[in-house]
């Protein structure tokens, strides 16, 4: 005997296809499930589609929320063509367009659709509207994909919570940090100090780091070994605060350079403002459990 739910996908599918060229992929109701998983880094609830794949939706530490559609039928041809909030099938149809997301990418090496700066579409979720993303893979007619919001609503809570607790930034954004600093100072400024305070968050919360290293550098401004010194004594200043807010001393290697190495001009202000700066690195620990 065929389900009741069996029924309503069926109808569910021919109100979506009605005066339109478009293949549906969307989950049965009854199998219609969301999964929450999250740390203090990354927080997602996973959405499986019959016969298309998984959309997540992600919340990153440091950055906008974002919903990835990952599936094998994606292809570098693939693009994104809308995106809406549509009602569920049971009540009066109602679509509107979702025109405040943000920049959408594919990515070839991953498979995946990646839209940005998605907070609406968790919005109209958490309100009760479905939502269609209507794609095109190269052929002559689009895909659209259905995300219900069937189960979802405790996943979204624990989603919030772990989003509310997440760390402020994440490690591509400060895997390499640069500090800049004026002539013959080695005080760190004030917005640096923020940043300082991110990375010893980071390394606090995760503990995937082994090692950091500080690397100091001044213009070619000056005597050989006052340049030696003054680019010793800013990567030592930037070192201090790190220990100041709560790295281990153990963690951190300091090196200084003087004048070697400078990324731009020195004949000019504009290039010895960038060639006055520390480099901060984290390396993470190996796979073995050594730096």
């Amino acid at each position: 005997m065929v389900r009741k739910s069996s029924i309503i996908l069926l109808v569910l599918l021919a109100s979506f296809s009605v005066h339109s060229q478009e293949a549906v992929k969307v989950s049965a109701l009854d199998n219609s499930q969301w999964v929450f998983s999250g740390n203090n880094t990354l927080c997602s609830i996973a959405h499986e589609i019959k016969d298309f794949g998984i959309a997540k939706i992600i919340a990153e530490a440091g950055e906008e929320l974002r919903i990835e559609l990952k599936s094998s039928e994606l292809t570098n041809l693939t693009e994104l063509r809308s995106v809406y909030e549509i009602s569920p099938v049971w009540k009066v149809e109602n679509t509107q367009y979702i025109d405040d997301i943000g920049e959408v990418n594919y990515s070839q090496s991953t498979g995946e659709i990646i839209v940005n700066d998605a907070d609406s579409v968790f919005e109209s979720l958490k309100r009760g509207a479905w939502i269609k993303v209507v794609i095109n893979n190269g052929r002559q007619f689009n895909d659209e994909i259905v995300l219900s919001n069937i189960n979802f609503s405790t996943p979204a809570e624990d989603f919030t919570v772990c989003r509310n607790q997440l760390i402020p930034v994440n490690y591509q954004q400060i895997r390499n940090s640069e500090f800049y600093f004026q002539p013959g100072s080695s005080q760190v400024s004030k917005n640096s100090h923020r940043t300082l305070r991110g990375i010893t968050e980071y390394v606090k919360a995760t503990s995937s780091i082994g090692r950091i290293l500080i690397d100091g550098y001044s213009d070619n401004r000056g005597r050989t070994g006052v340049k030696l010194r003054m680019s010793r004594d800013r990567a030592e200043e930037v070192a201090s605060l790190l220990i100041e807010y709560g790295i281990p001393r153990k963690m951190i290697q300091i090196r200084s350079h003087g004048d070697r190495y400078p990324v731009e001009d020195n004949g000019h202000a504009a290039g010895r403002q960038k060639n006055r700066r520390v480099t901060v690195r984290l390396i993470k620990k190996s796979v073995v459990g050594r730096s």
